[in-house]
């Protein structure tokens, strides 16, 4: 028997936000505001702006990867020196 493919994804991302590794774990908007130190409206405004684009999706909530989050927060912080 074969698994549904929206199982299988949901498993994988629910494996990915579980990772400790920065490249692999994913994180949800409040969560990825809260670790760059910023608003989760400033990280749907770098989505929107295309500085960050979500990888995957799970329900409604947007996933964006850990390091991609640190490397724009740390980008956007040395553009307003």
């Amino acid at each position: 028997m074969t698994d549904d493919p929206a199982m299988a994804t949901r498993r994988l991302i629910d494996a990915c936000r579980a990772s400790t590794q920065p490249r692999h774990r994913l994180l949800t908007t409040a969560e990825a505001a809260e670790l760059a130190g910023v608003t989760p409206a400033c990280i749907r405004q770098w989505a929107r702006r295309r500085y960050l684009r979500p990888v995957a999706q799970y329900g409604a909530l947007n996933l964006y990867r850990e390091d991609q989050v640190l490397e724009v927060e740390r980008a956007r912080r040395l553009h307003k020196q």
